[in-house]
């Protein structure tokens, strides 16, 4: 097979055939064997936490509250399916859930959360269940065991952690109990949890018209040298360049893929198909572990209709730090399909991310309780949904009144990244509120810091959340807030400013008189200090007061 050129589809368009000459990178290559994917693992090895704690990589649209409550829903209600439908030996063993590619741990936590809720309301036990979160980068699985709000889950057994890599791995082992799980170990279905996973692992790309495919070749260039550019840098001034070689024999070994590919060949016109077939084929070495089938929950961008599918146009990956692409979603559900498993899509129309549950077991669409719980927390109300309506409602959030803003927060399920866009307003409006009022705003201001799940971000959720309270006259729970924010970002003049205030609010002068000192000692030039300390000085009894300051 020969290398066509460009010229062999005129009516093409590379975004980037106008560019000035460039450094090449990589030259040409099969999409699916570029060097854009071994960059994409370099990235995450070397970032680590970092990538979502600075912000780089997005990642709340997947890893807030709403959207780890609806696969809880999900995942409890395929387990009363699981209770009707297997053979007691399989009933004995918890049901193991793998979330690929982990990220930086908050959807586990926000998941675990509402699972414990929904065991405690059905009287489940939460051994009843085994979370594992997975990565290939081990830098990520030792930020997760060390984080303190993970920690009572690995005590009681409900949450480990197993390296595995989607290209490769065929088993994985949980690193604390030490139980490997590999080809048919598993007596009850897997549930697997993928959001932003089949995005940013290889994909193969085939340009197809008039019946004829065609596999795309892609150059990597970047507009200086490659060896004056660490890997953000890189991937942050890629660019692409592609070519097109005619397919005369078949592209995959597997024939079931293959006959995929068929298909769309007879079914598409002028289309830059993605085929997820890293992902299609980790799915398979997934669902071979277990001896009765798997569920799969996954969000991305991307399409599962067919007709969205025709002209596309060659993909240009968005740069986060990270890169991803869209996800061919169509095909995971073709796939599944084939297997005889039951596919479920959202209907609705998508503004920002694709919620898609495939079930791949034994008369998979007489599995009533899984599928009901899908209709009810992604096809009457998504995960999409929430967050269309939450980044409607930021433009609104300055003539919000109290009310308001909490009940977006309910609807938020008390979520932290929330609580940090509204609190401006509701300091605004604390000298105002009612007593009921206050009673509600602690409240939701106790369940959001229940369910934060800090990574040392810039923004010091419990400093302002304490201000909040002192603004409302509760300077107990301001004082415990401005604690909890020395706990995580460490002692500073200011911190303990705002301590030594509360105190002498609670005419605890002597307490106050001690963090005065404090400060003095770290800036002796702190003007409000030394007038504070000289105030508390006078509420002291004189016989408390050192002789050397009498």
């Amino acid at each position: 097979m020969n290398v066509q050129p460009f010229q062999m589809y005129p009516h093409l368009q590379s975004p980037f055939m106008s560019l000035p000459p460039s450094y090449v990178l990589d030259a040409e290559q099969p999409f699916s064997s570029s060097l854009l994917w071994e960059l994409q693992q370099r990235y995450f090895n070397e970032k680590g936490s970092d990538a979502w704690r600075q912000g780089e990589v997005p990642h709340y649209v997947t890893n807030n509250p709403h959207m780890a409550t609806a696969y809880a829903e999900i995942v409890f209600a395929h387990r009363r399916d699981q209770q009707q439908r297997l053979p007691e030996a399989a009933l004995a063993e918890p049901l193991v859930i793998l979330e690929l590619g982990a990220g930086c741990g908050r959807l586990a936590f926000h998941f675990l959360q509402h699972l414990r809720d929904l065991c405690e309301r059905a009287d489940v036990p939460m051994t009843a269940f085994k979370y594992v979160m997975s990565d290939y980068a081990a830098t990520n699985l030792a930020f997760w065991r060390e984080h303190p709000r993970l920690q009572n889950f690995f005590e009681e057994g409900t949450l480990d952690l197993a390296l595995f890599d989607t290209r490769e791995s065929t088993q994985f082992t949980l690193q604390i109990s030490g139980q490997t799980i590999s080809r048919a170990s598993l007596q009850r279905p897997l549930v697997v949890i993928a959001n932003y996973v089949f995005d940013s692992i290889p994909q193969e790309l085939i340009y197809i018209d008039q019946g004829r495919a065609s596999r795309c070749l892609v150059r990597l260039e970047v507009d200086a040298p490659p060896g004056s550019l660490d890997v953000s840098e890189t991937l942050h001034r890629l660019r692409c360049a592609y070519s097109y070689r005619v397919l005369d024999a078949p592209l995959f070994e597997e024939s079931h893929f293959q006959a995929m590919l068929d298909n769309y060949r007879d079914m598409l016109r002028n289309c830059h198909l993605l085929f997820p077939i890293s992902g299609l084929r980790c799915l398979e070495r997934l669902k071979a572990c277990s001896q009765h089938g798997m569920l799969l929950l996954s969000a991305d961008k991307g399409e599962n209709s067919l007709d969205k599918l025709h002209e596309m146009a060659a993909p240009e990956p968005d740069r986060h730090g990270s890169f991803s692409l869209q996800v061919n979603y169509h095909a995971l559900g073709m796939w599944c399909e084939q297997l005889r498993g039951c596919v479920m899509f959202p209907q609705a129309l998508t503004m920002s991310l694709n919620v898609c549950a495939l079930l791949l077991v034994q008369d998979a669409g007489d599995w009533r309780e899984t599928r009901i719980a899908y209709q009810r927390q992604v096809q009457d109300f998504s995960p999409d949904d929430f967050y269309t309506i939450s980044l409607h409602a930021r433009q609104s959030i300055h003539t919000m009144w109290l009310g308001e803003l909490l009940a977006h927060l309910r609807l938020a399920c008390y979520d932290a990244h929330a609580c940090s866009h509204y609190l401006p307003r509701m300091i605004d409006l604390a000298p105002e509120c009612s007593p009921l009022e206050r009673e509600m705003l602690t409240m939701v201001l106790e369940k959001v810091w229940a369910r934060y799940f800090p990574l040392g971000e810039q923004l010091d959720l419990a400093n302002h959340i304490a201000y909040l309270f002192y603004m409302l006259g509760d300077h107990r729970r301001a004082l415990l807030f401005y604690q909890h924010s020395q706990s995580q970002y460490g002692t500073n003049p200011d911190g303990l400013y705002s301590q030594a205030l509360c105190h002498s609010m609670l005419e605890e002068a002597s307490a106050a008189c001690t963090l005065l000192g404090q400060i003095l000692a770290l800036d002796p030039e702190h003007e409000e200090a030394k007038v504070l300390l000289q105030q508390c000085r006078e509420k002291l009894p004189a016989d408390s007061v050192p002789l050397s300051d009498k």
